[in-house]
């Protein structure tokens, strides 16, 4: 039974590989890789997700997702130039071929999947969209914002969720809407709006850039389920691929106690089959994209899987101390998860 076995998987690892060879090319794979850097579309400026220092120098979890893949296709983290996006840009910027992906707090919805000719690969953030008040307001849920005026980035999600929500509710608001959302809070802060609603990672961020943050609140009580990924073009399937497996990577890295200090002995000691085609070691999964088969040794080891990226950009390390939440492991009790690397 042994032999047969041995001979089965010999012969679904070489259909697996003729397989590869017959798909078609990744335009997007070839001119990352004749440039020599992946463009990656980012936010203006979330602190936690995309943020850059007065160096230039960018961090945030979406930052890494984008040094992820740079370590995976180019075999270095660095090599990866980013491009500050606004919510009305976004969208026009990755259809262009300007950035070959997005990777910006924006929710996956039917009608974008559906009708701009876009793809997103999978969840990154669990998102859920909330309200910052001031402490004096008194306000403890959002039914409290009744009568109040409300700013928001205008085209984005975070609009229609709120004039949904309040008028499903018969509750009057005044929503007043700013091309950018550095724009909202700005107004906000000036005393413009009663309250500013986005997501509550992003209002974790946008809470420190106020003028005095302890005189205000995040309501914790959500009004949406906004999950958020990297989004890329329509029309090059090994690109979206390769993009959707470096985030189940991470993802699976963290599930099976793979992390950047102990990859090494993993790689070369582990006995665990998933971890061992996971880092390259067995399984050929790399060339089944057209990448070198320890594409996701190189991530773990110069980025690190998604709990110590997590912890480091928005977490209980980060100044945004954010909890896991949502965004835990399925195993312990939040909804990340990926699919199995077989």
């Amino acid at each position: 039974m042994k032999t047969i076995y041995l001979a089965g998987a010999i012969l679904a690892g070489s259909a697996s590989m003729a397989l590869a060879q017959q798909l078609a090319p990744s335009p997007t794979l070839d001119a990352v890789k004749a440039r020599g850097h992946i463009e990656c579309g980012v936010h203006l400026g979330l602190p936690g997700f995309s943020f850059a220092n007065d160096k230039g120098e960018w961090t945030g979890l979406d930052v890494d997702y984008c040094k992820a893949l740079a370590a995976a296709v180019l075999g270095d983290a660095t090599k990866v130039k980013f491009t500050p996006t606004s919510v009305q840009q976004r969208w026009p910027i990755l259809q262009s071929g300007q950035v070959d992906l997005l990777s910006r707090n924006s929710t996956i919805t039917f009608s974008r999947n559906a009708t701009l000719g876009l793809n997103f690969q999978g969840i990154n953030f669990y998102e859920g969209q909330t309200f910052i008040v001031r402490k004096k307001a008194n306000a403890k849920t959002a039914a409290d914002l009744d009568g109040a005026s409300i700013c928001v980035a205008a085209g984005s999600t975070e609009e229609k969720n709120a004039a949904d929500w309040f008028r499903e509710r018969n509750l009057k608001v005044t929503i007043t809407n700013f091309q950018k959302n550095d724009d909202a809070i700005t107004a906000y802060d000036s005393g413009r709006c009663d309250a500013y609603t986005a997501g509550v990672g992003a209002l974790a961020g946008q809470r420190a850039k106020l003028k005095v943050p302890d005189e205000h609140v995040i309501l914790t009580q959500p009004i949406s389920n906004d999950p958020q990924g990297p989004v890329t073009r329509w029309g090059d399937e090994r690109w979206q691929l390769i993009v959707r497996w470096v985030l189940n990577g991470t993802i699976a890295a963290e599930m099976l106690g793979v992390t950047s200090k102990n990859v090494d002995e993993m790689k070369a000691n582990s006995k665990n089959t998933e971890v061992r085609r996971l880092l390259g070691a067995e399984g050929g999964f790399g060339a089944m994209m057209g990448l070198p088969d320890d594409w996701m040794y190189k991530v773990i080891k110069q980025v690190g899987n998604y709990g110590e990226s997590y912890e480091r950009t928005v977490g209980m390390g980060s100044p945004l101390k954010l909890e896991r939440g949502q965004n835990q492991l399925w195993t312990k009790g939040g909804l990340l998860f990926t699919p199995p690397f077989q």
